[in-house]
């Protein structure tokens, strides 16, 4: 096991009534009981999970302890601030002071990234202050923000804003607005990666990462798809003025987490973007036994001690400095 302490970037926590808080203004999106839980539909679709328990700290912990994790960042993931609407304010203070109270339990192995309303600049720029003032390591931000795609032009003072503070900004992928409807989970499967990997792409083509390069950019589940197809972006991005390289110019300047458990998909990464742009994370409490088997996937690797050490911990260390 690596001698620095493990960092996971990709945690989830859900505080009591979130769901509900965001959603009270939508009829579109209802909330069933499944065998793990709760699941959030939208238009008919399972566009995301609260399992069972995944707010109690004692199992958590025990988890963690298990795995040999020192230290965990929590968001709320697929939990679109934007679904909103214009209560997005009021939802977006009590996600973050339920994320900031469950951090203060146990301070030395939790923090939290803030989810923002966007579209106000005035308005954000108040909730990231008070946010940060809470404990916040960051901003999390969802692969759409309500109708909005990241690279909209709605979002450019939100891109700015992080790029002003050098903070680091976890992307999470969520259901668009015009996602699949009454589909049982197939596009939470392999549709939510596709989100990932187009919003990466579009941000990257629309110019926001070349005008925005001191904002920490972390990207889901290695980068969804873009390491496997970054040539084939590569190709047409002279079809966009405002992209003067090719995307991988940019994309490489962003950080990808390990939340995977698949070897070759895990070397496709490294071989991609650098083991340097790698940062551990596992997207618990969604998949069982995810840390272990995460970690076990890490060191199955041959990757050197220095290497893993800075995955499970170096890197994200240097992102919150």
């Amino acid at each position: 096991m690596p001698s620095t302490e493990i960092i996971d970037v990709h945690a989830h926590v859900y505080p009591e009534g979130c769901f509900n808080e965001v959603l009270k203004a939508r009829t579109d999106f209802k909330l069933v009981d499944n065998p793990r839980g709760l699941s959030l539909l939208y238009r008919g679709s399972h566009v995301m999970s609260m399992p069972t328990e995944q707010d109690n700290l004692h199992k958590r912990l025990a988890s963690m302890d298990e795995a040999g994790i020192g230290k965990a960042i929590l968001s709320v993931g697929a939990l679109n601030i934007g679904w909103a609407g214009s209560g997005d304010l009021a939802a977006a203070r009590f996600v973050n002071d339920g994320l900031a109270a469950f951090c203060r339990q146990e301070p030395a192995r939790f923090r939290f990234v803030a989810v923002l309303p966007c579209t106000n600049h005035g308005v954000m720029v108040q909730e990231l202050d008070r946010a940060l003032g809470l404990g916040a390591a960051g901003v999390g931000i969802a692969t759409n923000v309500g109708d909005l795609e990241l690279h909209a032009a709605e979002l450019r003072n939100f891109w700015q804003e992080m790029n002003q503070r050098k903070l680091m900004v976890l992307v999470h992928p969520t259901c668009p607005c015009d996602g699949p409807q009454n589909d049982p989970g197939t596009f939470l499967s392999v549709g939510y990666p596709g989100e990932t990997a187009m919003a990466a792409t579009k941000l990257a083509l629309s110019g926001v990462i070349q005008e925005c390069p001191d904002v920490k950019i972390v990207w889901s589940h290695l980068g969804g798809g873009l390491p496997m197809i970054l040539d084939r972006i590569d190709r047409g991005y002279q079809r966009f003025s405002s992209c003067p390289h090719p995307p991988s110019t940019y994309l490489r300047r962003c950080y990808f987490d390990t939340a995977c458990t698949h070897g070759p998909a895990l070397e496709c990464a490294r071989s991609t973007w650098g083991v340097d742009r790698l940062v551990f994370g596992t997207d618990v409490p969604h998949v069982p036994n995810a840390e272990k088997e995460t970690i076990a996937a890490l060191k199955a690797r041959s990757w050197s001690e220095s290497e893993l050490e800075g995955v499970l911990g170096g890197t994200v260390r240097q992102l919150l400095a």
